[in-house]
């Protein structure tokens, strides 16, 4: 169809329908259309993330270190905070509204041929066809949901990187840690060296006998590899290639000194094959990275650490960044407010544990629901469960927020956490309100 009769609108509200397909879980369509497609994700090469946690993180600082290196990298992640654009991306440039407009209606003119894909499916084939048109020399994906069975599993990678495991998604991926560390497996191919920041049996013990199955070699943190971190953005790196001390970290909290670890040892294996990262380009690309909404601090009207932590693993980083960040908190050692929601899209988040690891942090503490297109974990369900009596419910976000900033001094701190749905748009309220980064 001419692209002339749309537009971005019209483009990203028809994508927006393959919402309610919901999780759809293996290889078959992505097989399917991009063989229609040519193989695009054939035509450069790649470094494949997963992970219960830190695996953006991970994704941004490699993306980050190769364009520093000089190469034209792309990076896809997800989920986005606001913008769609925000998934795809070479260097540090975003895909243009016309590049994601077209990308879109070429696909959907496949589908009305009799192919089938699940929005995440979607997005990961616009990623795929945009950096092979784009002729990029290196490219990182990260998993959605999962490993095995996951739309980018489809990928033969130079570098399989698994960061760590901890129950999520059991409804999908499976009730225990061996389970889902069988599925986060999932991506380890024959002979492709795997880095991991795994430590914990049995999840480690899954990992390493699927590693020795498939003949790819592994590389452990903190035993072929080692990081340290100094206060929050400081870290020391020590592995086979490479041993810098002193490294400037762009993001902070002690749990991104290891997210940057695995990410040099990635790109040491890329040095084992011949790629030229230098010291240089690793110092550059860990100062320079950038991954909005994940530990970010702003400063406006208050203070405002934002944090998508939305599992229990995330909470425990997001715990002790807090615990790091207590310089700014009040006499009686909590924080001011915490403005809180959570998506439940499995049904099985145990979501009221996850408020009281931090609970107690807080002086005051709102409790919302997510804007966005994961099920929403309600203010009545909420309600139904025993949490502190002096917790406010308020259903609608922009009201909560507000209600929330109106408590808040200069010296008070506000935490944003629980879903990257809510950080998201409170992230952009916040900058229209002239917030800035700190």
């Amino acid at each position: 169809m001419p692209l002339d009769k749309y537009n971005l609108k019209a483009a990203l509200s028809y994508l927006d329908g393959f919402q309610f397909h919901g999780f759809r879980l293996g290889l078959d369509r992505m097989i399917r259309i991009l063989n229609a497609f040519g193989n695009p994700e054939k035509n450069y090469p790649c470094l494949h993330v997963a992970g219960t946690n830190g695996k953006g993180s991970v994704s941004a600082i490699i993306a980050s270190i190769l364009h520093a290196a000089e190469y034209k990298t792309g990076l896809y992640t997800s989920p986005h905070l606001l913008s769609l654009r925000e998934r795809f991306k070479i260097g540090n440039a975003m895909i243009s509204e016309e590049e994601l407009e077209e990308q879109i209606w070429r696909i959907k003119d496949f589908l009305e041929k009799g192919y089938d894909l699940s929005y995440f499916e979607f997005t990961t084939v616009i990623a795929m066809a945009w950096f092979a048109e784009q002729d990029i020399e290196l490219a990182t994906f990260e998993t959605g949901l999962g490993g095995r069975l996951d739309a980018t599993n489809i990928l033969t990678p130079l570098v399989s990187i698994i960061t760590n495991i901890s129950l999520e998604h059991q409804a999908f991926l499976g009730s225990s840690i061996s389970e889902i560390a069988r599925e986060k497996a999932g991506i380890i191919k024959e002979g492709v060296p795997l880095i991991t920041g795994v430590r914990e049996q049995p999840a480690l013990a899954v990992i390493l006998d699927r590693c020795i199955e498939l003949n790819a070699p592994f590389w452990e943190l903190g035993r072929d590899f080692d990081v340290k971190g100094h206060g929050n953005s400081k870290i020391d790196y020590e592995g086979e290639f490479l041993n810098i001390k002193g490294l400037d970290l762009g993001l902070i909290g002690t749990h991104q000194a290891i997210n940057a670890g695995l990410a040099i040892a990635a790109c040491e294996r890329l040095i084992g094959q011949g790629f030229r990262i230098t010291d240089t380009a690793v110092r550059n690309g860990c100062r320079s990275v950038y991954w909005p909404g994940r530990g970010e601090l702003l400063s406006g009207s208050c203070r405002v650490l934002l944090d998508g932590a939305h599992n229990l693993g995330g909470i425990r980083v997001l715990k002790d960044l807090l615990v790091r960040l207590n310089t700014t908190s009040d006499k009686d050692g909590c924080f001011h407010s915490l403005l809180w929601a959570c998506s439940n899209e499995g049904g099985d988040k145990d979501f009221v544990s996850m408020l009281m690891h931090i609970a107690y942090l807080f002086r005051r503490i709102i409790i919302t629901e997510p804007p966005g297109p994961r099920v929403p974990v309600t203010t009545e369900s909420w309600d139904a469960n025993d949490i502190p009596k002096d917790v406010t419910m308020e259903k609608d976000w922009q009201k909560a927020l507000n209600k929330t900033l109106s408590n808040c001094g200069s010296g008070d701190m506000l935490c944003v956490a629980g879903s990257l749905y809510l950080v998201g748009a409170v992230r952009e309220e916040l900058m229209n309100r002239r917030f800035v980064r700190i």
